[in-house]
């Protein structure tokens, strides 16, 4: 999910002489981000609400299409600043929706004894995720640089968007497949034998 704010980052402070770019600074790209966290903020509020209406896989498949419609938004429409805003913006309202509900599908199968064990690795396994994003953003943007330039060619970031389209595909066709199946109650350990008082 966070492939985009690699390629988003990238682009707008790529210089216009590469023939794509604005030429931003660090800071005013930094802004570019404020519209990922607002919607994100958004979006932590809202899927608690629906939980109560909708199962967490199926919350997951959504929040995931609107990740891919993020991807898909930046992949055709990047002429103009406003676009990247727009772009980061669906993409915060996806991520945030698809943390807010992950927990909820953890917890579910999850013994008691171990949720915060669980949660623990659900933060580990996010934090990868944001380094292979940015990892996997910039080898499909290597890959898309000439010998010799400086910047990769603008087409580079159609295929890294596309890249991030179909892994966004797969993550919610996997969710889909999560919901049809059959919740079960989360299993617990037995509890401890009580132990009797010794006789004199």
């Amino acid at each position: 999910m966070h492939l985009l704010l690699t390629l988003v980052a990238r682009y707008a402070q790529t210089p216009p002489g590469a023939g794509y770019g604005f030429a931003l600074t660090p800071f005013v790209a930094g802004l570019v981000v404020v519209p990922f966290s607002a919607l994100g903020f958004v979006a932590g509020k809202v899927i608690p609400r629906l939980r109560r209406r909708v199962a967490d896989p199926v919350l997951l498949a959504g929040s995931a299409l609107v990740v891919c419609g993020g991807f898909a938004l930046f992949g055709a429409a990047r002429s103009d600043p406003a676009e990247l805003f727009a772009a980061m913006g669906v993409l915060g309202l996806g991520v945030g929706g698809f943390s807010a509900a992950m927990p909820g599908v953890i917890l579910a199968v999850t013994p008691r004894s171990e949720t915060s064990s669980a949660m623990s690795v659900n933060y580990v396994v996010r934090s990868a995720g944001y380094s292979l994003g940015s990892a996997l953003g910039g080898l499909v943007l290597s890959v898309g640089t000439d010998p010799g330039a400086l910047v990769p060619d603008e087409n580079a970031y159609t295929t890294a968007a596309l890249v991030g389209i179909g892994i966004m595909v797969v993550t919610t066709l996997t969710c889909l497949a999560l919901a049809r199946r059959r919740p079960s109650a989360p299993a617990r350990l037995p509890d401890p034998p009580l132990s009797t008082p010794e006789r004199p």
